[in-house]
């Protein structure tokens, strides 16, 4: 009876030493791409010197531009009921 107690209790040890562990790393994954994303933030596009409409961009927003003109984003009331019809 006390063996399997001294049993449950390191385990219980591990466990929660693990667990610490896995949580401490966690916030390391999530800086690095912050730091990417504040990169991409404060770089100027590189198609300013090509498009008009990309001055004053930055990479980030060049790419959220371009997903957005590929999906069509976003549309007006107008275009979204001309579209329905």
């Amino acid at each position: 009876m006390r063996l399997r107690k001294r049993y449950l209790f390191g385990a219980s040890m591990l466990a929660g030493a693990g667990l610490l562990l896995l949580k401490k790393k966690e916030p390391a994954s999530t800086s690095h791409l912050k730091e990417y994303l504040s990169h991409l933030d404060e770089d100027l596009s590189p198609d300013a010197d090509k498009d008009p409409d990309e001055v004053g961009l930055t990479k980030l927003d060049s790419i959220y531009r371009a997903e957005w003109q590929a999906n069509g984003y976003p549309r007006s009331r107008k275009e979204l009921e001309d579209l329905e019809k």
